[in-house]
This record gives C-alpha cells, structure tokens and sequence, in this order.
C-alpha cells in the first residue's frame, strides 16, 4: 500500500488566532496532527475572512527546532538537562515549600505575561494560585502599557474591566491616540479588518486624525497630526477645555449620567495656550478647532492606546479621553463611546470573586496602589532586593520575557539572578529563564481549547466562540493550567481564591478552568441555565458550532445604566487623584536638555508580538533589521547619515543601532522597535540581533506613573552619537 493511501484525509477546523487581541477567525488544515495551513474564515462575524502574517507563520512556531518539549532542569554550571515531569514538578514542590516554610506564603511571586490574555486556563489559575498565596508578588503584563485603564474604569465607572471602546463601524469623526491600527489590528477595541473599518468612516464622509509623533501606518492612509511625545493629555485637556469654555459640552447629559461634572472646569483651569503649544508641539488655535469640528460631527469617538499609556500621565490621559468622549454628547450611543456585550462577563466574574478593586492595600517598598490585585511589574527588582517580611524569594513565570520586556529591563535581569527559585512556563529558552531554575513546557493555543478570554469584551460585533483543540501537544508539552495546579498541589493549595475550592481541594475535588468558566457562563446572562434557555450559550454548544456565533451586529448602545456600577448608577468624575495628577503635571519640567535632545518612542512592527516571535524564520524574512528611525533634518543636525551605527544614550543606559532616515518621523524624535536584542536558547531570534530598547528606560518611583504602577516606556530623553570607527577601519 502506497503511502498516499494510508495517509488520513485532511480535516478543516474553526479556530481563532491567539496571538495578539484581534482574535481573528481562522480555519485550520490539519492531516495526522499536523497543521498544514492556516487562513482565515470567511465567514467569521469580525475578521471575515483577514489574516496577518503572524497569525499565518504559526506552524513555524508550533515545530521550532528550538522549541522545549520535555521540562528542563538548570544545573550547577547553568547549563540545561530534560528531566521527567515528575521529577520536575516533585522537586519543584519540595523546593517551593522550604521557601514558604522560610518566609512565608508572601515571599512567593506569581507573573502573568501577556499570552494568557488568549489562554484562559493559564490566566484564572495564575491570577488563582497568587489570591490562594494571598501574596502581593503578583506582577502582570498590565503595569507595562494598560493598567491605567483599570484604574480608570474603577474611579469612573465602578469596577476596573469596564471600559468603553469606540463604536467604529458607525462613527463619522474618529480621532487615534497613539495607536497604530493598521499594524496592531487595535487594542481594547477588537475590529476585524480595522483598515477597512477607517476607510469606511472616509468613504462615508467622516474623517480619521491620527495623532502620532510618526507618520505610522495608519496615519499614512489618514489625517496625520504631528504631536510631541507625551503631549497627549495636553491635548486632550486643551480639547475638552474648549468644549467648556465654548459651551459646546452636552450639560443635559452630564446632569443626567455623571456626578461631579461641575468640578471639571477647574481641573482644567491650569491648562494655557502657552503651555500646551509648548508640550504638544501644535497651535493652540488649530486644536480649538479639531474640538470644534469632533462637536459638530454626527457622532464622534476618540481613542487611545499604547502610545497614550506608555507616559508619566498615563491615568490621567485616559481619564481625560474618557471625560472628552462622554461631555462631547458621544456616551453610549452608536458611533460614540459604547460598551461591549461579552459572551463572558469579566466585569462579574472578578468581582464575585473579588479579584476586581483599586488601592486596597499597598506595595511594600514603594508604597504603589494595587490595580485588580496585582503590584506594578517596575517595583520586583527592590522587592527581591529589601530585606524584611515579604521580600520575594521565588517567582512562577507564566509566559512572560520579563528581563527584556521590563523597564530598566537590566535591572531586571541582575535581580532574578538574586532568587531562591524561578519556575517558568515557556515554549523557549529566553533571556529571562536562562536564570531559571526550572522551565516547563506549555502547550501553544492550537494545541488546547480555547475563547478569547481578554478581547471578547471588547468585540465590535458581539460574537461567542469557544473552539476546542485544533492538534494534540508536541513533545511531553502541557496545559499551563494542569502544571500550575500540579505545583499548587504539592503546597498543599488549589489555585484559587474561593474558600470552597479550598475546600474541595482537600476532598481531593479539583475543578478544571473549563468546568469552572462553563457553569459560569451557563449561568449569566448569555448562558442556557442549563438548558432552559435553548437559545443560550455552554462550551458544548459552541464547541458543536463548529465556529463563532454572533450575539448582533453591533455593540449594544443605551446600556450605560446596567454598565455603571456606582451606587448612584452615575459616571464618577471628581477624583482627589486626578486633582493630584494635574497639579503634578502642570509642575513637571521639561524633560528634554542639551545632554539630551531627542525622544524617543516605541514602534509597533506587524510581524513581531512583544517578544515571542522573532526566532520564526518566515516572520523574520527579507533580512529584518533592528533600525532607529530618525528624520533627516536631525541627522544633519548631529552629522549622521543612513546606516551609520549609532549609540543611543538616556540618562539610564546606552545602546547601539543602525539609523533609517525618514521623513515619517517628526523632527526631535527617534523611534525605535521594542523586544529585540535577544539572548538565550532561540538560536535565529539571538542571530537577529539588534538592541534592547527598555535597557534605555528607568524602573524609578518618580518615572512611573503613580496612579497606576505603569512603566514610562515612551518620551525617553536622549541623544544620539555616531559610533567612531576603530582605528583598523580608519586603517582600511
């Protein structure tokens, strides 16, 4: 028999990307547990039928050479051997315990990266086991680029997961904030085929500003608006000052949906032309009229993401977008500034479980607030590094790159060498666990069951899905839930905050994530009761789907009163710490000198995510470099020209690149990639080379922002120096 005959048929399956938060539909070729393609589906209800080049690679990822299979234990001369699970998992039991018995359940830290916003089991049982520690070690991807929205939907709305997103299909006026769409495919609004989306608000008569120090991607194809970095809340403040000072803000509304309206003309009563044509850049003049024109739109929406979140006012800059959106008159209404309608209501689940809150205790050292339970990731090198009750002696990383990703991510790596033991779940050897004592290896999402547990929230067509494994694991790869709960295990805990899972642990009773979010989901709102609601939703039914199933067309407007959940079912709008925030502001000094003269932003790249994608040889093609993108006018200003090898310098390190000159940059400011310069066991990745951005950033108290915990990964003040050539080139 020929081998043609013996091979089984090939089997297409409904999936979902779970790479970045577009969550985009795929469909999966798969023949004897292997993917032989992966493209997108047509029919599904967001992206229909888009794919990105990431999403399409993934196979790469799934059979990397350098990908681990079989746990590994880190010796004596820091090399790596594969030894059993249970080995593994036995002597990681026995070594967590001894540093329990030592210090206490306190001193153990729990990380959670930003892959298991597509991972769900990974992501209750992390956020579990550190509420089962009852630890203040618990560190998130969140305190680098978006807990200020946390922050925000606790002061404004009552619990930290609800948060508006733009109504894009129906807007006439969409101004962008530091987002590059086109590339990121959004953020905290997840829009299938965005691009389409923002030509459609153009095609209709609408317009889309980008605000952006960089002609990105996006601004190319729109209105593009040069802005100094950081200059975003001023902006946004002079922008809803002019509503107030015009009587243009809709007083009807406010009186209606929000308390504390009346305070906001003081708040903004420190905001100048001076001073805001100073920080941003542009005419005072010219941004009255931008706010003029967002009024006089049918509807409107403004927006901002990474680029807003990554500066010294993050918290504040949300604030004021949200505040701008809602006393325009654009609140909860199509085209405007809308909530979603979840298959899972993340909003109830933390809070039942009272995960969700703000300020309920603080950090030990640096007297941080915590956000959804967790401490800003900046302040883990000081709290390995004090001595004293707490201080943290063993860390569990769950997806995360932390000695690249962190600020002042030196730092980082020097204090993770300080610990007692490091556990992480990884599919490769990174700059991070190369200190580790132990790295276990995960399944990838193709290899579990899985819904988009993050993004579903924010879906501009409501849409369920809940697929399940599309192949079975590599190698001796498992379910991150299924290790954390083995090491849970050997503690003597279930991972997890409930007293009754506590409990039915000591019966011998440990539920699986899916069981647990099913009986939830059956039980909410769009669930089936158990069965008395046909039409409802379970994991059963969506698994028999084959697929998605749209909940309606578009997100769900006139909702604000169930969405609210003060007291008084009002937007909260006066906040001592906004108050504090802007007089903080107004004092700051500029943060640029002679010493350093430039700025320095983060650049969002379409086939790289974060850190994680680099050693895939078909996302790597066409000989990527790692380049410093720099406008002409400045290099001849410091005498530099294309290619030349550069030092960048900030007042917290120093790193080299090659320079691109560009006039997508505008002058006094260089953009340069995130994630890139690696170390370790991903062979191509470290052969890619390029340099650390985040080694130029500062993990200080005073260069975060306080509200939050967020990381300051944007604005960097610094300069930028030719490399001299050595005298052998000189030579030559």
């Amino acid at each position: 028999m020929t081998q043609a005959a013996t091979a089984t048929a090939t089997v297409d399956k409904k999936i979902y990307c779970g790479i970045c938060e577009a969550a985009c539909g795929l469909i999966a070729t798969v023949q004897d547990n292997e993917v032989l393609k992966l493209r997108g589906d047509p029919d599904h209800p967001q992206s229909q039928g888009f794919i990105c080049p990431k999403g399409a690679s993934f196979s790469s990822i799934r059979n990397d050479p350098d990908r681990v299979l079989r746990p590994l234990q880190r010796q004596a001369d820091g090399t790596f051997r594969e030894v059993d699970w249970d080995v593994a998992l036995d002597d990681i039991g026995q070594r967590l315990g001894a540093v329990i018995k030592a210090h206490g359940r306190e001193s153990v830290g729990v990380f959670l990266g930003n892959p298991n916003g597509w991972n769900y089991g990974a992501f209750l049982w992390l956020v579990g086991m550190a509420a089962a520690l009852k630890t203040k070690h618990f560190y998130t991807a969140s305190s680098l680029d978006i807990n200020n929205y946390w922050v925000v939907g606790h002061l404004l709305y009552g619990r930290n997961l609800a948060n508006p997103f733009p109504d894009i299909a129906h807007t006439q006026f969409f101004v962008v904030l530091g987002s590059n769409l086109v590339v990121s495919h959004g953020s905290m609004m997840t829009a299938g085929r965005v691009k389409e989306k923002l030509q459609g608000i153009v095609d209709r008569g609408g317009r889309v500003v980008v605000v952006d120090p960089r002609r990105t991607e996006t601004a190319q194809n729109f209105e593009w608006q040069p802005i100094t970095p950081d200059g975003d809340p001023w902006l946004v403040a002079a922008m809803l000052k002019t509503l107030f000072d015009e009587n243009l803000v809709d007083t009807a509304g406010l009186k209606e949906k929000t308390s504390g309206w009346e305070s906001l003309p003081a708040l903004l009563s420190g905001i100048t032309p001076q001073r805001v044509e100073a920080e941003t850049g542009m005419s005072y003049a010219a941004i009255q009229q931008l706010a003029r024109d967002f009024k006089a739109a049918p509807s409107a929406v403004m927006y901002g993401r990474c680029g807003a979140s990554l500066g010294p006012f993050s918290t504040l800059t949300k604030y004021l977008i949200d505040v701008f959106n809602i006393a325009s008159g654009n609140f909860d209404r199509r085209g405007g500034w809308v909530f979603g309608r979840p298959m899972i209501d993340l909003e109830l689940f933390t809070h039942l479980f009272k995960v969700d809150g703000y300020d309920r205790w603080r950090t030990r050292v640096d007297n941080f607030p915590e956000v959804l339970g967790s401490a800003p990731l900046a302040c883990m090198p000081r709290e390995i590094r004090t001595p004293g009750k707490g201080q943290m002696r063993a860390l569990l990383i769950g997806a995360g790159n932390i000695a690249t990703t962190s600020c002042a991510s030196n730092d980082m790596r020097d204090a993770l060498g300080e610990l007692d033991l490091i556990i992480s779940l990884d599919p490769y050897v990174t700059e991070t666990n190369r200190q580790a004592h132990y790295i276990l290896p995960p399944t990838l999402w193709i290899e579990r069951d899985g819904m988009p547990v993050f993004s579903q929230s924010h879906n501009t067509v409501p849409h369920a899905q809940w697929a399940p494994a599309t192949v079975q694991p590599r190698g001796e790869a498992r379910h991150d839930w299924w290790i954390i709960d083995q090491i849970c295990k050997r503690i003597g805990l279930v991972p997890s905050g409930s007293r009754v899972a506590q409990w039915l642990g000591k019966l011998g009773i440990r539920l699986s994530p899916g069981t647990v979010v099913d009986l939830f989901m059956r039980m909410a709102p769009e669930g089936d009761w158990f069965g008395l609601r046909p039409n409802g939703l379970s994991r059963k039914k969506l698994y028999a789907t084959g697929g998605p199933i749209k909940l309606q067309d578009d997100p769900p407007v006139g909702v604000w009163r169930k969405k609210v959940h003060h007291k008084d079912k009002k937007v909260h709008l006066q906040h001592a710490i906004i108050i504090e925030e802007m007089r903080r502001m107004l004092a700051r000094a500029p943060s640029t000198s002679e010493a350093f003269p430039l700025r320095l932003i983060s650049q969002r790249e379409l086939q790289s995510q974060n850190s994680w994608l680099h050693n895939s040889p078909r996302l790597m093609t066409a000989n990527r470099v790692h380049r410093l993108r720099m406008n002409p006018n400045d290099a001849a200003r410091f005498g530099l020209h294309e290619g030349d090898t550069c030092t960048v310098t900030s007042a917290h390190g120093a790193i080299t690149s090659p320079i691109h000159l560009t006039d997508e940059m505008m002058e006094g400011v260089v953009a340069l990639p995130q994630s890139w310069g690696h170390r370790g066991g991903w062979k191509h990745a470290v052969a890619a080379g390029g340099s650390s951005y985040n080694e130029l950033t500062s993990n200080a108290v005073q260069d975060m922002d306080l509200p939050s915990g967020n990381a300051v990964l944007n604005g960097i003040a610094v300069r930028v120096q030719r490399v001299a050539a050595s005298a052998a080139q000189q030579a030559a």
